[in-house]
């Protein structure tokens, strides 16, 4: 959620090129989870995780705007892997928009992966191609 303004930029990019990009919900962004109380934090976050695993499960495509933060090149978070295998699990192309960093997810990550974009969106297959 610390790029939403940077993933509202690749949505556009995205439609222009033809896609129907979905982002993550606004709500979640100023959200401090460690404020919340333990109940409320996780009956928040699975209604989150629903909602973006329903938006996968009717999407053609998936794309990992995983970008650098905390000292990674293509940090993937918790939540950001979640997504990327809920992808994988229903066949859904996963694309990452950089390839993954050192961290310990990394293999995992490249193993559920179709490409790493590098970030240039023209790496992308054709829509005609996934749809």
């Amino acid at each position: 959620m610390t790029f939403l303004s940077n993933m509202e930029i690749l949505a556009h990019k995205l439609s222009m090129l033809g896609y129907q990009p979905n982002t993550p919900v606004p709500e979640e962004e100023n959200l401090d989870w460690d404020e919340l109380p333990t109940a409320k934090a996780i009956a928040l976050k699975k209604q989150f995780l629903s909602g973006y695993f329903e938006t996968i499960r009717e999407s053609d495509i998936v794309l990992i705007a995983n970008f650098k933060k905390h000292g990674v090149d293509g940090y993937i978070g918790a939540n950001t892997l979640m997504e990327a295998a809920c992808g994988y699990a229903l066949h859904k192309p996963v694309y990452l928009l950089f390839a993954p960093g050192s961290q310990n997810c990394r293999l995992e990550a490249l193993a559920i992966a179709s490409g790493v974009l590098e970030g240039d969106l023209a790496g992308l297959p054709p829509l005609d191609a996934i749809v």
